[in-house]
C-alpha cells in the first residue's frame, strides 16, 4: 500500500485511499499535517518523546504562538492513522526510538559525583564507558530495524509511480 499521508513540495497530501478513510475526510491540510507529523514513524518529529512532539509540531506547523489544541476529529485521525500503518516492524521501531530517547537522557543526565545515603556512587564510571562502548551496537541495529521497515513498506507497495496495474498491464 503507497503511503496515507505523505509530504510532497512540502504539502501535506492523502493518498487517494486515505480520502476514503472517514476518519481523514473532512480534515484541513494543516490537521492531516498534525496527523502525519505526530504519529508517522517517517516524520522528522519521530525522535521526540510524545509531550516534546506535540510543542514541537504546534510549532512548527502554527507558530510559535499558537493556540492550536486538537479537536476530537484530529485526535481520533491520528489513532485511525497509527492503527492502519503498524505492522510490527513499525511497532518495534517505535518501541526502539521511544528506548534511544530515555538512553539520551540517561546520557545527558548521568552524574558520576552522585552518592547514595551511605556515601557511595549512584553510578560508576566504568558502567557508563561499557554503556558508551555499546552505542554504535544500538545505532547499528536501530538503522538495521529502519531498513526492514522500509524494505517491508516497498514490498507491500507493488505499485511504481503509483500507477495501477490491471489485468491488460504486462
Amino acid at each position: 500500500m503507497d503511503d496515507l499521508i505523505y509530504i510532497k513540495d512540502n504539502r501535506t497530501v492523502p493518498s487517494t485511499y486515505a480520502l476514503q478513510v472517514v476518519e481523514f475526510k473532512t480534515l484541513s491540510p494543516t490537521e492531516l499535517a498534525y496527523v502525519y507529523f505526530m504519529v508517522d514513524h517517517k516524520s522528522p518529529f519521530a525522535v521526540y518523546e510524545w509531550e516534546q512532539r506535540t510543542i514541537e509540531v504546534k510549532n512548527s506547523i502554527f507558530g510559535d504562538d499558537n493556540k492550536f489544541i486538537p479537536s476530537i476529529k484530529v485526535n481520533t485521525a491520528c489513532k485511525k492513522y497509527e492503527i492502519l500503518i503498524e505492522t510490527s516492524a513499525v511497532r518495534l521501531l517505535k518501541a526502539a526510538k521511544g528506548s534511544i530517547v530515555k538512553l539520551e537522557k540517561y546520557f545527558r543526565d548521568i552524574d558520576l559525583t552522585m552518592m547514595d545515603d551511605n556515601g557511595k556512587p549512584i553510578f560508576h564510571a566504568k558502567d557508563l564507558i561499557a554503556n558508551l562502548s555499546n552505542m554504535g551496537k544500538v545505532v547499528d541495529g536501530l538503522s538495521r530495524l529502519e531498513e526492514i521497515v522500509k524494505k517491508e513498506e516497498q514490498a507491500s507497495n507493488t505499485n511504481r509511480g503509483g500507477i495501477e496495474v490491471n489485468k491488460y498491464s504486462t
